[in-house]
């Protein structure tokens, strides 16, 4: 493998880490853990996927393009996880999910991409957390490695961290350019 292809693999890894957790379904409530950790995996592939791209100054390709989306189906999966094991109540993330797919592909189609990403972050928001809420009442050691994981991304990515803010706020108008 060339390196050049190395960020696309990572990129797409995250693809791969959202059909491992769905398939963590039938484990049931007892694979929170492994739940935790192929979430902190996509996650530390999303730190390095752009990383590495700009170190080899790699042109985006198609899965480097849609590196968001790709984000956004990790969450998507395990949103699916916490509800269909029974950590979430159906008629929460059922209805959730009803409400917030439909309108993120109706704005990514009729809206610029940054808007797109604005209501995306927006209502994925929240499941970007639950795991390591839920986590902290079933599967605690998963929690702390989840909460050591985050604030040491926040001491290395910083930067990326406030630009990822910055164009949500922008994105949804919250903030001026």
């Amino acid at each position: 493998m060339r390196r050049e292809k190395l960020p696309d693999w990572l990129t797409a890894a995250r693809g791969i880490i959202a059909a491992a957790i769905l398939g963590m379904i039938p484990f049931g409530p007892k694979a929170l853990s492994q739940v935790i950790a192929l979430l902190l995996l996509g996650w530390t592939t999303d730190m390095l996927d752009g990383r590495l791209a700009r170190r080899y100054e790699k042109p985006p390709s198609w899965i480097g393009e849609h590196d968001f989306q790709f984000d956004m189906v990790m969450v998507l999966a395990s949103t699916v996880y916490l509800v269909a094991v029974g950590f979430i109540p159906w008629w929460v993330g059922v209805p959730y999910l009803a409400l917030g797919l439909p309108l993120v592909l109706w704005v990514h189609h009729t809206r610029e991409f940054i808007q797109f990403k604005a209501v995306a972050m927006g209502i994925a928001f929240p499941w970007v957390f639950v795991p390591f809420v839920v986590a902290y009442f079933h599967a605690r050691p998963a929690a702390y490695a989840g909460l050591i994981w985050m604030v040491c991304a926040l001491i290395i990515d910083w930067k990326r961290f406030t630009g990822v803010v910055g164009d949500f706020l922008h994105g949804s108008g919250l903030a001026r350019r």
